[in-house]
């Protein structure tokens, strides 16, 4: 346990001054005591810094494999796809993914707990509330991250596995603490959005977050949640803030008429609101590899055998995509560490490992994770719509009018005849769209039912039972030993 503490604050005061980008370059002020290091605004902007350094951990680059895995579409790993993962043989992303969250939160805490002990003298009033506000968002998507991945994030306030909730940094002191329920959880990380909503600025770059990013994360938390519950308040919430969005967002972020275009532009496509912008360091092709490794796996290897179709590793939607004019967009020939060449998502995974380190030219290094892309908006908005009791018509209308702003692919309106034919066009547009972006498709796959189920279930061909406890992993085998007052979530 001690090792983890000090990881821990390695990965804080060793990291933590280090920026994302020439806007945040400052000295490095790992050998100040941590405790006096923020003094200033440009030291509290170097604390922010290191938030998004966190970011550069492969933890968390590799989830939407787990993800889609989850759901259904694919099988990365058996153990996510029938979800028999156990605290003592995980899903193997699982403790990666435990570590590296936690370590965004202990470097927001980091930041947040030094920016607020400047005096007003140290730092103008605007400036500590621009700041503050940008590492609270930061925790925030941390934190949800968490009880997504860790927590029962669909289950009623009273429900007691939340997620283990840190405002500090941690030490000896404070390395054992008690999980907070689901709604207590809900409650810190909302309470953490308003601020950063109230006191960001708008959107500038998408290798930071900002006013437009916080508010589609809490549309996207209210509709899980609100979309599996049914929960009319919440899908309404979310509602205000994807149509305030919608209306009010500067004009440099906004769609891209030609898709294929957004993924070359990778982290600088137009598109992007937040993704995982990696420095130009001698190592970004490695880590940046990593974003694309299990989908270079999973796919087919060439050559194909004779008359065998590409699947791009998937199990499921196969005939939805080569339906699709996005399908030889998102899809392609990519190579392997050894240069053998697969079939896979080439929107993730567009030179692969051995092109992708070798190539002189600087874009083959680039692979993101796309936290959020401009096109989402009118999915959650027509899902929305539909779930809030609007016609077929006008749910619908927000996905036409995204089809509509592609000149490649050149993609036609839909036209669902009814209610039923309508929320599974806009779970086919989800997968259609999203896949292996952000997890997306995992959650639609939760509350989207077909035939009285979860369509997960369909999705896995009706083989694996849903377990709605086994929705998350468990806490990890090392928290579980280390931690006497941490609770496991239960099988």
């Amino acid at each position: 346990m001690k090792k983890i503490i000090y990881q821990l604050l390695i990965l804080v005061i060793g990291t933590g001054f280090f920026s994302c980008d020439k806007k945040l370059d400052l000295p490095p002020l790992h050998d100040l005591d941590p405790g006096s290091a923020i003094s200033d605004i440009t030291t509290a902007k170097a604390a922010v810094g290191g938030i998004y350094r966190t970011f550069l951990n492969n933890g968390w680059g590799g989830n939407n494999g787990n993800y889609v895995t989850k759901a259904g579409f694919m099988n990365f790993r058996s153990v996510d796809y029938n979800m028999t993962y156990t605290q003592t043989s995980p899903s193997a992303a699982a403790l990666s993914c435990w570590q590296t969250y936690y370590g965004t939160v202990n470097a927001a805490n980091f930041a947040i707990t030094g920016i607020n002990a400047l005096s007003d003298a140290q730092i103008k009033s605007n400036e500590r509330l621009s700041v503050l506000a940008e590492a609270r968002g930061l925790r925030a998507w941390a934190n949800i991250n968490l009880l997504w991945a860790f927590g029962h994030w669909w289950k009623e306030d009273s429900d007691p596995y939340g997620i283990l909730y840190r405002d500090v940094t941690v030490d000896l002191s404070n390395v054992e603490q008690e999980r907070i329920s689901v709604g207590e959880s809900y409650a810190k990380i909302y309470e953490d959005l308003d601020f950063a909503i109230e006191n960001m600025p708008d959107f500038t770059s998408s290798r930071y977050i900002s006013k437009q990013f916080v508010k589609v994360l809490k549309a996207k938390i209210l509709l899980y949640r609100g979309g599996y519950r049914n929960t009319m308040a919440d899908l309404q919430s979310a509602l205000t803030l994807v149509d305030d969005v919608l209306n009010n967002h500067p004009a440099i972020w906004d769609m891209e008429a030609d898709m294929s275009k957004v993924y070359a532009d990778s982290w600088d496509s137009k598109e992007c609101l937040f993704n995982r912008y990696i420095e130009s360091t001698e190592n970004r092709g490695i880590t940046a590899f990593f974003e694309a490794v299990t989908v270079t796996s999973n796919g087919n290897r060439i050559p194909l055998s004779t008359g065998v179709p590409p699947t791009a590793g998937l199990k499921y939607g196969l005939d939805w995509f080569n339906a699709d004019g996005r399908w030889p967009i998102v899809t392609g020939i990519t190579s392997s560490s050894n240069a053998t060449q697969f079939y896979n998502f080439k929107k993730l995974s567009r030179y692969g490992q051995f092109a992708g380190r070798t190539s002189t030219d600087p874009k083959a290094e680039f692979y993101t994770v796309y936290n959020f892309r401009f096109p989402e908006l009118y999915l959650l908005k027509a899902e929305l719509l539909a779930r809030t009791g609007a016609s077929v018509a006008a749910s619908i209308a927000p996905i036409n009018l995204m089809r509509s702003r592609r000149t490649n692919p050149v993609l036609p309106a839909l036209n669902p005849a009814d209610q039923d034919e309508l929320m599974l066009m806009i779970f086919k547009e989800i997968f259609l769209e999203t896949v292996l972006e952000n997890g997306s498709e995992f959650f639609a796959s939760t509350r989207f039912q077909f035939a009285g189920q979860p369509f997960m279930v369909t999705l896995k061909g009706g083989l694996v039972p849903f377990v709605e406890n086994k929705l998350c992993w468990p806490i990890p085998d090392a928290e579980m030993l280390n931690n006497g007052k941490m609770v496991q979530n239960p099988e």
